[in-house]
């Protein structure tokens, strides 16, 4: 009452004073939503032992500090050394915390992983976009871990080896793409890596960039990519806001209903169309021929889910393995002694009469120290490994609430100066004393024995680290072998430098570049294009 007499003392007119409290009452209706939804400090006293942290803005958070994810790198490894190995941030109404150390991810994501390997709600990503049945966004629990296991039979370490004819035969059509349209090589990763996958995944080949087929699972990426960053949509930054008009919050529902009706379609015209081939016997062997049979509906997978389990394996294995051979790429055009010194080494081991094959991978140190290089001076993703927590936690006197979305902070973790000297330069030598692969070094009791983390960890560790790491080798080794990268001069004679920005979105996939591509001499071309025309008539037998 005494606020409203001074409010009536004031020399305003009744009809501004109408104005005034007609114009506040939305925000005054959104603050006290938002008080009544969100967590805070006075709803949750254990909130003031959140780890420390860039402070936010009001209702939004930190989440302008994401909107270009160009510079989500830069922020979070300055954070890391402003706040700590843990700190805190906050994306609308949900807690981020950001692990930082290879200790605090072995002891939260490995050790207590039955309480760090679910997932954050994602009403736009999974509910609406995905129908609820993408394995990358389901939270822990009897579904995943069915799915998963599926998964891991596709792809674990002794099936993997099975598909290495499958990966030779794409390496070999690679470099004869090379050859023939070298300005072209950013699609041609892009090809090579989808139809290793595709292969193995649904037993069909993409020869070709212009395969209608490959042109549909970028689509779905883009789709994939575009909604799933961080802040692209506030409703998955605000999920408890689902009730409200959803033009009120970028008109999510349709666009996500618009994204479901083209990608479901995608997965669902190849599920159904391998089920046919299956009972016909025209299948070739390949992972969905085995799921269908093994008849998924009995561990509760519908049509709908088993068609986004198999589709998710291409969107898991395509753009991942495309982002890293691109980044090898510019790697070699900014870093010329590098690639010098793993081309000195493949003369010794290999020599100039023959392609690297599997068996020199043990005796091609530099070249697999340069892949891990690779991955640790560019790692798949922007913004590092997300993972949810299904429990509250502590954390050395830090409180962790439930649902908050737990970061492998990858970024700080390879460029902290504690652990790699000098962490900006492009060294592959680093991993000279690194031997094992990335697989081995997983799984080390110690987490400064790591090689990098480019692979995440926990429960929800890359099930296809096995199939990636063999994809990378072959390749890399093969390009390294068969070509020479360098800058490419540009019409007035000077060198031109290549950018290191990255395109828009959730993938570290570099901004497409210009470098020059040459085979090292007429002697390794001719090899290259005898080891492809021979494979084209073996065909591939796996």
């Amino acid at each position: 009452m005494a606020a409203l007499d001074t409010l009536q003392r004031l020399p305003v007119s009744p009809f501004l004073l109408k104005l005034v409290l007609l114009a506040s009452t939305p925000f005054l209706l959104s603050a006290t939503v938002y008080f009544y939804l969100v967590p805070n400090v006075f709803k949750d006293p254990r909130r003031r032992k959140l780890p420390p942290g860039p402070k936010g803005l009001p209702f939004v958070g930190n989440m302008f500090d994401f909107a270009d994810s160009e510079t989500v790198r830069g922020k979070v490894t300055e954070w890391h050394k402003q706040y700590g190995d843990l700190f805190y941030t906050k994306i609308g109404g949900t807690d981020y915390v950001w692990l930082s150390s290879p200790k605090i991810v072995k002891d939260l994501m490995d050790k207590k992983s039955s309480v760090y390997s679910s997932r954050a709600p994602f009403p736009l990503a999974q509910d609406v976009m995905s129908a609820g049945r993408r394995q990358l966004f389901m939270p822990y629990g009897p579904r995943w871990r069915s799915i998963r296991k599926h998964s891991h039979a596709l792809l674990n370490l002794t099936t993997s080896v099975k598909y290495q004819p499958v990966q030779n035969f794409e390496s070999k059509q690679l470099l004869v793409d090379f050859l023939n349209s070298p300005k072209d090589f950013y699609m041609m990763n892009r090809r090579y890596s989808a139809s290793v996958i595709m292969l193995v995944t649904y037993g069909y080949r993409i020869p070709s960039w212009e395969d209608p087929l490959i042109k549909k699972i970028y689509t779905v990426l883009e789709n994939f990519t575009d909604m799933t960053a961080p802040g692209a949509y506030a409703i998955d930054s605000f999920p408890s806001l689902t009730f409200l008009p959803e033009w009120l919050l970028g008109n999510w529902r349709t666009h996500g209903k618009r994204a479901f009706a083209h990608d479901s379609k995608v997965y669902l015209d190849l599920w159904n169309r391998l089920k046919r081939e299956t009972d016909s016997g025209e299948a070739r062997n390949c992972f969905t021929k085995t799921f269908y049979l093994n008849d998924p509906a009995k561990s509760g997978i519908d049509d709908l889910a088993a068609a986004y389990t198999c589709g998710g394996l291409i969107e898991a294995g395509s753009e991942t393995t495309a982002t890293a051979l691109n980044n090898f790429m510019l790697c070699m055009t900014l870093f010329p002694e590098a690639q010098k010194k793993a081309q000195e080494e493949l003369d010794r081991v290999v020599g100039q009469d023959r392609l690297p094959d599997w068996e020199d991978e043990k005796d091609l140190p530099y070249v697999r120290s340069l892949i891990k290089e690779v991955l640790r001076w560019r790692p798949a993703n922007k913004f590092g490994m997300t993972h949810a927590t299904s429990e509250d936690d502590w954390y050395e006197g830090h409180f962790i609430p439930k649902g908050s979305v737990a970061v492998l902070n990858w970024w700080a973790i390879h460029r902290d100066p504690k652990i790699w000297k000098n962490p900006d330069d492009f060294n592959p030598s680093r991993y000279l004393d690194k031997p094992l692969s990335a697989a081995d070094y997983i799984n080390s009791t110690d987490p400064y024995e790591r090689d990098h983390f480019a692979y995440g960890a926990g429960r929800r560790v890359c099930p296809g680290v096995h199939v990636a790491e063999r994809s990378l080798y072959i390749n890399i080794s093969r390009v390294l072998w068969g070509f020479n990268i360098s800058k490419k001069k540009g019409p007035d004679g000077k060198l031109i430098e290549p950018t290191q920005e990255m395109i828009k979105g959730f993938f570290s996939v570099p901004i497409p570049f210009e470098c020059e591509i040459t085979p090292r001499s007429a002697k390794h071309e001719g090899i290259m294009r005898e080891e492809f025309t021979k494979a084209e008539k073996e065909g591939i037998d796996f």
